[in-house]
């Protein structure tokens, strides 16, 4: 086997210094009888002091971001969160977006990576960024493979515990509650959505599962992979609130097109899903457009409208893999390329209201 690029190193500089010894013996003159007076080093001048290099810190926008906060339900369960205020607004009467991270990443990961909190800043909107406990799941996913009332059911009540309490102390505006997330956020956000129809305006689900198909992990990656092969309405009242088919619940569906881990196919039938919910007839014609054609933030766009308003948008993104869409790409699961997708999450959400909302669910 080669030796270590460390072990030459250290062999090359030893030699060296010997030779470089043996050369200054031989420069130096003998004088008979006398020792040679010492050659007398200079002093070396005192090292300047400098402050300590500190770390850059994330890009987390100009307001107040407050990590590791927590939270506790009348149960006694427990949930760690992070809160971003912008610093342009007062906090009464804002609207809220709720973001939901995807496995393995954290609150701040997921915070750097949408960027979302400079969003914030433009919107006057507060974000809350709920972390999944290792201990509930080791790997930080949301359990929307299990949807029933131990697990993920019960996860997502606890977030809409937290929504409620965050709401009422800060007196946001409980008509604009939004909820995002990300994969397994994703899955996860579309529980709380429909579980909590009353509670939550509008609901976006970047590279989200098909709902109400997988109840166990090794289902979840089996609908991951393709989608659902049951009937997808009944999916859908298996894990909802009845009184979403009332309320309806207008949805953002992002999806890439080159994602390896969640089939294209899950936002397609999550798209039909949704229309389904929202009371939007088969027969109503979307409304279809390409943008940024020939670039690297191509995508094709399909809405589905009551009156002039949007109420369910699809966003096929050509050349997006399984990432968050135009985030920051240091930061894993997020990719430069594609549309900026918290733009798009906020300019959905803007225009929607949840009427008389303010009540909890439960």
């Amino acid at each position: 086997m080669a030796r270590s690029f460390t072990s030459l190193f250290f062999k090359a500089a030893k030699k060296l210094s010997k030779l470089q010894r043996a050369a200054m013996r031989m420069a130096t003159p003998k004088t008979a009888g006398k020792r040679a007076a010492p050659v007398r080093k200079a002093a070396r001048p005192a090292p300047a002091v400098t402050a300590p290099r500190q770390p850059a810190a994330p890009a987390l926008g100009g307001g107040r971001w407050e990590p590791s906060r927590r939270f506790s339900d009348s149960a006694g369960r427990q949930l760690t969160f992070a809160r971003y205020t912008p610093v342009s607004a007062p906090r009464s009467g804002m609207p809220l977006v709720v973001m939901l991270h995807g496995c393995r990443q954290t609150a701040l990961a997921f915070a750097r990576g949408t960027r979302m909190n400079q969003w914030a800043d433009a919107g006057s909107f507060m974000v809350l960024y709920p972390q999944q406990s290792m201990t509930r799941q080791v790997q930080r996913c949301w359990r929307w493979f299990q949807p029933d009332a131990l697990h993920g059911g019960a996860e997502a009540d606890l977030i809409a515990a937290l929504i409620q309490s965050e709401v009422e102390r800060h007196g946001l505006d409980p008509e604009r509650v939004y909820v995002a997330g990300l994969s397994a956020g994703a899955g996860m956000a579309a529980l709380v959505a429909l579980r909590h129809p009353s509670m939550i305006a509008a609901v976006a689900m970047h590279s989200g599962p098909v709902v109400g198909d997988a109840h166990s992990a090794a289902g979840g990656i089996g609908t991951m992979r393709r989608g659902s092969l049951k009937p997808l309405v009944p999916l859908l009242e298996s894990v909802s609130d009845p009184a979403v088919f009332q309320l309806g619940m207008p949805a953002l569906i992002l999806q890439g097109q080159l994602d390896p881990a969640v089939a294209p196919r899950n936002a397609k039938q999550l798209f039909e899903q949704f229309r389904a919910l929202n009371d939007l007839r088969p027969e109503d014609v979307p409304v279809e457009r390409v943008l940024g054609l020939g670039t690297d933030k191509a995508y094709r766009r399909v809405d589905l409208l009551r009156g002039r308003k949007t109420i369910l948008r699809l966003c096929e993104i050509t050349r997006l893999e399984h990432a968050w869409s135009g985030g920051d790409a240091s930061v894993k699961y997020h990719a430069r390329g594609g549309p900026d997708a918290s733009a798009l999450v906020w300019r959905f959400f803007q225009g929607l209201r949840r009427a008389g909302a303010g009540q909890p669910d439960r």
